[in-house]
């Protein structure tokens, strides 16, 4: 498989994987807002979703500037331009990327594809998030499952398929980690703020299945992190992960031949090993946050290994002294 091949069908995958997880955030957080004391509006409310996304700075400057996006968090958050990760951006570069491997992907994965990033970028989607913002939200993750189901139905299970669920299970444990990171802007996190993180994960039913308990912040950092079995918990998209990556490779799990499987295999087995103990000496935010950078290592060493030629990596060294980076797309930092 040629390597732009395999990049593009890898961030094809991560961006919509990324526009899933925001819209979901938009929605529950807007439900949030309008059981606050201060209604829909409540900035309260939203500093968390732009703390866990990183888009503070970038929210601040886009109101400066008049961005008419940034009048809400919400708002900003699906359409604005200046918003590089926005639910609009996301998938506006998604279907890039598709465009150039389209002989790679099945017409019903292009057209579906096709038809949400038209409609995202028409008037009628803002239109819709003005009298339905939740109806717009139920799309936007209709969609992505869709796309999902289409890729595992619609096209051989391939290197090509390897790629995409590559990146959509590095975005996933990303965003899982972001998502449980949102905890640590409060003092004490109350019940309905946990309920939230669960809700945002989708987990909340999977959660009560498996806590019988109540929901307290031990629970739910135990099941985010560590669980096996649900399909959003970071454990779970890390031990999926480094199964796709020796798919690709053909070597035997529990084995390494390129850095990526290495980190990787490391960033399973401490999971693996790790106990409530360990995040609580490590502290919730800094536990993420090295988590988040293992995930950033990760995929750039797939660049390395699999997008990049070894010829390029040696002389871009040898010029400055610095490893290169990930081409034009981007890793949330």
């Amino acid at each position: 498989m040629l390597s732009r091949v395999a990049d593009s069908l890898y961030w094809l995958s991560r961006y919509l994987e990324r526009a899933e997880n925001l819209a979901r955030l938009v929605d529950v957080n807007r439900h949030d807002a309008l059981d606050s004391t201060g209604g829909e509006d409540n900035e309260a409310v939203w500093r968390p979703l732009l703390y866990a996304t990183c888009t503070e700075t970038a929210f601040t400057e886009a109101r400066l500037e008049g961005d008419p996006h940034a009048t809400e968090v919400g708002a900003f958050i699906m359409f604005s331009h200046r918003n590089p990760d926005s639910v609009r951006q996301c998938i506006a570069t998604a279907r890039e990327n598709a465009r150039m491997v389209r002989d790679q992907i099945s017409e019903e994965m292009w057209l579906e594809l096709n038809s949400i990033h038209l409609f995202m970028q028409s008037a009628d989607a803002e239109d819709l998030w003005r009298r339905q913002p939740e109806a717009l939200c139920r799309e936007v993750i209709k969609f992505s499952l869709l796309f999902q189901g289409l890729s595992d139905a619609t096209i051989v299970h391939d290197e090509g398929w390897q790629f995409v669920q590559l990146g959509k299970f590095i975005e996933r444990a990303d965003k899982t980690s972001r998502i449980l990171d949102i905890l640590t802007y409060f003092t004490e996190p109350e019940r309905t703020e946990l309920a939230s993180v669960l809700r945002s994960c989708s987990g909340f039913s999977a959660f009560r299945a498996e806590f019988r308990g109540d929901i307290t912040l031990p629970n739910v950092m135990a099941f985010l992190l560590f669980s096996q079995s649900f399909p959003r918990s970071v454990r779970f998209c890390v031990r999926r992960l480094d199964g796709v990556l020796h798919a690709i490779s053909g070597v035997p799990i529990g084995t390494f031949s390129n850095e990526a499987e290495r980190l990787t295999g490391g960033m399973l087995a401490q999971l693996n090993f790790s106990s409530l103990d360990s995040v609580w000496q490590s502290g919730l935010h800094d536990y993420i946050d090295g988590l988040q950078q293992r995930l950033n290592d990760i995929g750039q060493r797939v660049f390395e290994t699999y997008v990049l030629l070894p010829s390029e990596i040696r002389n871009v060294n040898r010029a400055d002294g610095h490893r290169p980076q990930l081409q034009a797309q981007q890793q949330q930092q």
